[in-house]
């Protein structure tokens, strides 16, 4: 170890510097982007199916692309609670507060949070 930073100049440690604070700002930034709110948008296929509240509980039996889903709401949070895909990682994924869930096999994405949704995407930060 001693070694490896003995090797290194003050530019590299510099560049490391740089890129330690371009990541932690990143990672402060995309947390701030992610969507918040008391709102949960189901998409079906594409397009807006159901739009909901956090604040009621409740169940939801969607139907997708490979048979019946179910997303429940309790507590001020949300997650689907049933799926006929195969590996089930959307079910895996448990309850969330903020984000997303994606159900792919199903064409089923549940997004928490759509009240506060700024205009910022991936490509244009």
């Amino acid at each position: 170890m001693k070694r490896a930073l003995s090797n290194t100049t003050i530019a590299d440690r510099v560049l490391f510097l740089f890129l330690i604070i371009a990541s932690v700002t990143g990672m402060l930034y995309s947390r701030e982007a992610l969507s918040q709110g008391p709102d949960v948008v189901i998409d079906i296929k594409g397009k807006p199916a159901y739009s909901l509240s956090l604040e009621t509980d409740r169940e939801i039996v969607i139907e997708g692309s490979h048979g019946n889903a179910v997303v429940e709401i309790k507590g001020g949070r949300v997650r689907m609670r049933e799926a006929p895909c195969d590996n089930h990682i959307c079910i895996k994924q448990g309850w969330i507060t903020r984000g997303t869930i994606v159900c792919l096999p199903n064409s089923i994405v549940v997004i928490v949070g759509t009240g506060t949704r700024k205009n910022i995407d991936a490509i244009t930060g």
